[in-house]
């Protein structure tokens, strides 16, 4: 039992630091394409990265504990226990975190909108559209002897004014009486991972961040946890550790994109017309009684404690070589 909690405990602290390297990277990605972000920025997408990329870090933190616990030479049973608790245990604080009010707030804050308006070059004039606009000097939310020239109109209009104030939402500026825009469109952020934006929002962290509902984000959760937990056998199917820890982090990662692939294919409309066919007319009540996310997560844990059974009831490698 000690070397047990001493698993646990270790996992607790790689979690943590796994969690705030992921979210750092995913906040420095966010302020990449954005060059007036500043630290601050950072700060914004790294915290609230951290709601939403909590699952990534607590997949991560139960691949490692895989070999932790192969090591101890334990029974199957409690070894894959302590598994299923250490991972509800970090899916719970990833999902916990939602509620600490510094989180909170900065996800409010975002939301609302913490970007920064880049103000076109003083002195220069920059034309969007049919509209070109010169601003000689920006004094807080004041534009110092700005002028605008529309060319949208068969006679275009020259305006200018000494002194017009800038709106702080849409970076307009008023010349005359009419807004001009004075602020040039942000870029968006990049990608840290590119190619992830195949199955951008159907990722298990994408769609736990989504799901309001705390019984529909630990269903979800759980059916994933599971599945991942039945991929432990992996940590020893050879009799080189290298090969172990290859096949095991792959098995992980094509994990991740298989439960992607899932939650938007049709293969979930193919399960609730198998349920119907089974005599199960329930499944066709609006509203319906098991969203798909139910239907998502039964599958996966399903699927989950078939491997993990034949895992606990095959017996170890090193012990058949013995008897042989």
């Amino acid at each position: 039992m000690k070397i047990w909690l001493g698993i646990i405990g270790r996992a607790l602290i790689e979690f943590v630091i796994i969690l705030a390297l992921v979210s750092i990277a995913a906040g420095i990605a966010q302020s990449l394409g954005i060059p007036s972000g500043g630290m601050r920025f950072i700060y914004i997408s790294a915290a609230t990265a951290a709601l939403t990329l909590s699952p990534l870090a607590a997949l991560i933190t139960l691949f490692l504990a895989f070999f932790a616990f192969e090591q101890t030479r334990g029974r199957r049973l409690v070894s894959w226990l302590g598994l299923l608790f250490l991972g509800s245990l970090l899916f719970s604080l990833g999902i916990g975190l939602r509620e600490v009010p510094l989180f909170r707030d900065v996800a409010a804050m975002t939301a609302g909108g913490s970007r920064t308006l880049r103000l076109i070059p003083p002195g220069t004039a920059v034309q969007q559209g049919h509209t070109a606009v010169l601003v000689s000097k920006f004094e807080g939310t004041e534009a110092l002897e700005a002028a605008a020239v529309d060319f949208g109109s068969d006679y275009p209009r020259l305006a200018y004014t000494a002194r017009g104030s800038i709106d702080q939402g849409t970076g307009e500026v008023d010349i005359q009486g009419r807004l001009y825009p004075a602020a040039q469109a942000e870029l968006g952020p990049r990608d840290l991972v590119p190619e992830a934006s195949l199955f951008a929002g159907s990722w298990i962290w994408d769609r736990l961040a989504r799901l309001d509902s705390l019984l529909l984000c630990f269903a979800a959760a759980g059916g994933f946890l599971l599945l991942a937990i039945g991929l432990r056998f992996l940590c020893r199917i050879t009799g080189w550790p290298l090969a172990n820890a290859l096949l095991a982090a792959a098995a992980l990662a094509g994990l991740m994109i298989l439960d992607a692939f899932l939650s938007g294919s049709e293969i979930l409309a193919g399960a609730e017309s198998l349920l119907r066919r089974l005599g199960l007319g329930f499944w066709g009540s609006r509203p319906r009684l098991f969203p798909d996310t139910l239907v998502l997560a039964g599958i996966e844990a399903l699927l989950g404690l078939i491997l993990g059974a034949i895992d606990i009831v095959a017996s170890p490698r090193r012990r058949r070589l013995a008897d042989g």
